[in-house]
C-alpha cells in the first residue's frame, strides 16, 4: 500500500542516504537553473498515471509532475524541511511527499515511472536503481536526468563522480532489469537525461 501522507505518529528515522556533494542552494537560485516545462516535455511525463520521485527538495520538479500526471506522485526525502516547503506547495495538488530513506527501505510503491534526477552520484548507484526497478511496474520507465560532464556547470557535484551517459546506461544493465530506451536527451542549459524501460514481466528477473 501507498505510504500516508501524515509522518507526526511515525517513529524517527535516521537517515542512512547522505548524498555526497548535494548541499541545497536558496530556493529561487536553485529553481533559476532547470527549464523545468522543457526537461518535463523531453521525459514525456504526461504519459504516466502514478509517478514516484527520490529527493524533493523545495519541489522544484514535484508540483509541476503534480500537476502533469494523470495519478498521484509520491516523492521523498530525508531532510524534514524539504518535505514541509513540497507540502506546503503542493496543497490540493495529488502528493503524498513522505521523509522517508529509499536507500535503506525502498520506495515502498509501486508506480509507472520513478524518477531519479541529480541524484545518481551517489555512493550506490546500482543499488539505487535496482530500488527504482522495485517500484516500477512492468513496462514503465526510470526518468533520469543528472548535470552535464562536458563542461563547466553552476552547480552540480565534482567531476570525479558526476556521471556520464554511457556509465548510467551500465549500472542499468548491470541490475538485469533496466533497458535503455532512445539516446540522451538534451536537457539545456546543464542537463542530459535518459530513459530506462522495465520490460514486462515475462523477461523480468
Amino acid at each position: 500500500m501507498p505510504l500516508g501522507l501524515a509522518v507526526a505518529a511515525k517513529p524517527q528515522i535516521i537517515p542512512s542516504m547522505r548524498i555526497r556533494d548535494s548541499g541545497m542552494p536558496e530556493e529561487a537560485y536553485w529553481e533559476s537553473l532547470f527549464d523545468v516545462p522543457l526537461i518535463l516535455s523531453r521525459l514525456g511525463i504526461d504519459r504516466f498515471h502514478d509517478v514516484a520521485e527520490l529527493g524533493c527538495g523545495y519541489g522544484t520538479f514535484s508540483i509541476p509532475v503534480a500537476r502533469a500526471i494523470g495519478g498521484t506522485l509520491f516523492t521523498f526525502d530525508i531532510d524534514p524541511g524539504m518535505v514541509a516547503r513540497t507540502r506546503e506547495r503542493g496543497r490540493g495538488l495529488p502528493i503524498v511527499a513522505e521523509v522517508h530513506d529509499v536507500m535503506r527501505d525502498g520506495f515502498g510503491v509501486r508506480v509507472d515511472a520513478v524518477l531519479l534526477f541529480n541524484i545518481l552520484h551517489c555512493e550506490e548507484p546500482v543499488r539505487l536503481l535496482e530500488h527504482a526497478a522495485d517500484a516500477v511496474k512492468p513496462g514503465g520507465e526510470v526518468l533520469v536526468i543528472h548535470w552535464r560532464h562536458d563542461l563547466a556547470t553552476p552547480r552540480g557535484p565534482s567531476f570525479n563522480i558526476r556521471p556520464k551517459p554511457e556509465q548510467i546506461v551500465d549500472w542499468a544493465q548491470v541490475t538485469g532489469r533496466l533497458q535503455p530506451i532512445g539516446g540522451v536527451i538534451e536537457l539545456p542549459p546543464w542537463h542530459y537525461g535518459l530513459r530506462l524501460l522495465a520490460p514486462e514481466a515475462s523477461t523480468r528477473r
